[in-house]
């Protein structure tokens, strides 16, 4: 039987070589996509040059690290044997072998700044830290904002868009900049002819799971030839509206399912919006649960990777006018614990009067952390935003634990596709 040290070593190497194989498919996977968009040779090389380097800068620090450790190595410890019921399999490992992407993750934060996690909470428009009227490409600047300013994410408007081969160079330029891998996101719901789509038919004219699929599968498509990598849809109101897919909860769970799906399958992260629902008001929680809520349940058991909460008050549920977005009754007892989602949560916009009205950019997004949200979406003044919540994490109202549990869920999805976890 091997001793406790040769085991911990055997571990080890196992460890580096599943974040070598996560770096190695994502590489790939980066390839094929801008491939598929037509953007070059040129960004081919520029981003396989970036992961290349990545890759190296993992080995080199884990193999740093393993050599510190041997020439240190504790004396190994016995253990009491097992209880002569319990089996273990030949090939056991550890928790971080059994969920290498988790190994991953953690390996990359253990590398970050509590500055640089902080502003990965943050998903702003490009004009947030350029400063630029409207951003229509990524230099020298772009390249400098993202530096001093390593967002979680960016997210881009119609007015961004000049034409297909302008983005896409764009989002491949700033991707490269950027020191950590960030969303790229739009909001392109079924039915717009925005970001150089084909119009689809709307929410409401589509009556079954086969023709939502193609609808946001079209646009999927559409979106990672850009390198688009998460759209803000579709909307999952239980309403009689163009945007929605009607009034009947029934009806309507499988469609907005439907569209998610559709959407991740095709590499493109969906987000659901927006929770708990337009008609929430005072209606108590048994009420939505039997209506509003079936279309997020359904979607949540079948791994949606991220909810977008609303602004509305819930006082039926809450019992006071908090903002959902700001109430750690929406999102860390109804959303997290009643109906069980695990993915990111993210605010709506930050900068909609129904904030900043009554809450500085500091105040709102300290609450939204506070409340248990992940991202949060475009604060009025991001600046103010960044530093408030460092602000809170240094006098210890929010902990380091809970700016990791966010940062974590965001990287897990983030990666999600860079290693088979089957």
């Amino acid at each position: 039987m091997k001793d406790e040290k040769t085991s911990r070593r055997e571990r080890r190497r196992r460890r580096l070589r599943n974040q070598f194989l996560a770096y190695l498919i994502l590489i790939i996977v980066i390839i094929l996509v801008l491939a598929a968009g037509y953007l070059g040779v040129k960004g081919v090389l520029r981003y396989l040059d970036d992961y290349n380097d990545k890759v190296n800068r993992v080995i080199e620090e884990a193999e740093s690290s393993m050599a510190v450790e041997q020439e240190s190595e504790p004396e190994p410890i016995i253990q009491e044997a097992p209880d002569a019921g319990t089996e273990y399999n030949e090939g056991y490992s550890s928790p971080v072998d059994a969920d290498p992407l988790g190994g991953l993750i953690e390996s990359l934060l253990g590398n970050m700044t509590t500055e640089e996690m902080v502003a990965g909470l943050f998903i702003v428009s490009p004009e947030d830290i350029t400063g630029v009227g409207t951003a229509v490409q990524a230099g020298e600047g772009t390249k400098t904002a993202i530096t001093q300013n390593p967002v979680g994410g960016l997210v881009y408007a119609p007015k961004n868009f000049n034409s297909p081969e302008q983005f896409a160079e764009m989002l491949t330029n700033t991707r490269g900049f950027a020191k950590y891998p960030v969303f790229t996101a739009v909001r392109a719901e079924c039915g717009t002819a925005e970001f150089g789509l084909e119009a689809t038919a709307k929410a409401s004219e589509l009556a079954d799971t086969d023709s939502v699929r193609q609808a946001y599968g079209t646009i999927a498509a559409k979106l990672t030839s850009y390198g688009v990598d998460m759209n803000l849809a579709p909307v999952a109101d239980i309403t009689p509206e163009e945007r929605t897919f009607g009034s009947d909860a029934s009806a309507a769970a499988p469609l907005v399912d439907a569209a998610v799906q559709a959407m991740q399958e095709a590499g493109v992260s969906a987000v659901l919006q927006k929770f708990p629902g337009a008609a929430a008001g005072s209606r108590s929680l048994d009420e939505l649960k039997n209506n509003e809520f079936v279309a997020y349940s359904m979607a949540v058991q079948n791994g949606v990777d991220c909810i977008m909460v609303s602004h509305i008050s819930a006082d039926g549920v809450t019992g006071d006018d908090t903002p959902s977005s700001l109430s750690s009754v929406m999102i860390s007892d109804v959303l997290r614990n009643t109906l069980g989602f695990d993915g990111v949560v993210m605010t709506d916009f930050l900068d909609d009067s129904a904030i900043t009205d009554s809450y500085s950019s500091a105040e709102a997004a300290v609450a939204a952390i506070q409340a248990g949200a992940d991202l949060l979406l475009s604060p009025e003044d991001y600046q103010e935003a960044y530093e408030g919540v460092l602000q809170a994490v240094a006098d210890g109202t929010i902990s380091q634990e809970r700016i990791h549990d966010s940062i974590y869920r965001i990287y897990r999805v983030k990666y999600k596709n860079a290693i088979d976890t089957q």
